[in-house]
């Protein structure tokens, strides 16, 4: 347990964006004790239920701005950002800042911040994702937006801490002189989700027992793959094939015609026991992935999954009951795999009550944070 007097501040400018909400939660909930504060930048408001045992004024919530010029301002000048922050070291004691999801807006003021107190830095993704983009216009945008922020934070940061493995070597050898630390990626499901009764409206005519996959339809989480396995396997076909969040679907041309579902808007997490309860099988087909909590919410369910065999899968699931790999980029494959998933009644709820145990995440995060502060106060 960390000691009392040890405040920390819990950053979370990227909240909106996805899988980053459900990792914040849980972590905060996890780690939060009476003097800590946390700092939420979000579109939608105060959402006070998310933290039902902190206080509210434990909590500063920071609006997005809503216009493009607003906005754009917003991600190189955070001015009411880094004055909240400012205030909250200076009135609240912090001795740690611990950066959850991303924080690009503070590439240009991280190391300013890090003369005032340690900063203990998540890294996602080490490895930047394969994005499809459709011009140079958006190429340049993602790099500006994105890509060259992450990087200057990456090399800035000197504590960090991935849910990756693969990511834990790769920053080792890449950014000697840093400590970098491992921890279990916690669990995406919270208790919208959990207890969460709310009917898919795009599926309430459609057969259970789809093969579904869930998430951000990006180029590097192989959809594509999918559609081709789908399209070629006349047996796949016998079920509709559910592709359910927001992104350009890519598909092949012989999909057209057949029983496929683009869901393309945000899933609110209400709707996610409705949505795998009734699905007979979820594939994650990436063909890239540094860290990822997806397998959680089908775990929790208890649902058969296809995963692609790179390292975080095979590393996090492998000899897993109800989890079937397949060859990252071969299609055929990946439709031998789904048959085999959906001809199997194995469980993959043992999976989660394994990886997603909230009691080891809290021990490991707590050894983690003590080190840091440790061999801060050596430093000094």
């Amino acid at each position: 347990m960390r000691n009392a007097s040890r405040h920390i501040l819990f950053l979370a400018t990227e909240y909106d964006a996805p899988g980053m909400h459900p990792y914040a939660i849980n972590i905060i909930n996890s780690l939060w004790q009476p003097g800590d504060h946390v700092m939420i930048v979000t579109r939608h408001g105060v959402e006070a239920q998310a933290f039902p045992e902190i206080p509210a004024d434990s909590i500063t919530w920071i609006d997005y701005p809503a216009g493009k010029v607003q906005r754009a301002v917003f991600r190189y000048f955070p001015k009411r950002l880094n004055q909240a922050i400012d205030r909250v070291l200076d009135t609240c004691g912090i001795s740690l800042i611990y950066s959850l999801t991303g924080e690009l807006v503070l590439a240009p003021t991280i190391h300013r911040l890090q003369t005032r107190v340690p900063v203990l830095y998540t890294v996602h993704d080490a490895v930047y994702h394969d994005y499809k983009f459709n011009s140079l216009a958006e190429w340049l945008k993602d790099r500006m937006i994105i890509a060259w922020p992450q990087q200057r934070l990456f090399n800035r940061t000197l504590n960090k801490v991935t849910n990756s493995r693969e990511q834990l070597d790769y920053i080792s050898r890449h950014y000697p002189g840093h400590q970098v630390s491992y921890v279990p990626f916690p669990t995406l499901v919270n208790d919208a989700i959990a207890k969460g009764g709310r009917q898919v409206e795009e599926l309430k005519v459609v057969e259970d027992g789809y093969i579904l996959f869930f998430g951000t339809v990006q180029h590097y989480k192989g959809v594509h793959l999918l559609g081709e396995a789908y399209s070629s396997h006349p047996e796949l076909q016998k079920r509709a094939l559910v592709i359910a969040g927001k992104g350009d679907l890519h598909l092949d041309q012989s999909a057209d015609g057949l029983h496929v579902i683009h869901i393309n808007r945000y899933i609110d997490d209400s709707e996610l026991r409705d949505l795998f309860t009734r699905a007979g099988v979820i594939v994650y087909p990436y063909t890239s992935a540094t860290q990822s909590g997806v397998t959680s919410i089908a775990a929790y369910f208890g649902r058969p999954m296809v995963l692609s065999d790179l390292p975080f899968f095979t590393q996090t699931c492998s000899g897993a009951a109800g989890v079937e790999f397949f060859p990252s980029g071969d299609s055929a494959a990946l439709a031998v795999a789904i048959n085999r998933a959906v001809d199997s009644s194995a469980s993959t709820t043992a999976l989660y009550d394994q990886l997603y145990s909230p009691e080891a995440l809290r021990s490991a995060l707590s050894s983690i944070i003590s080190k840091v502060l440790l061999s801060t106060n050596s430093a000094n």
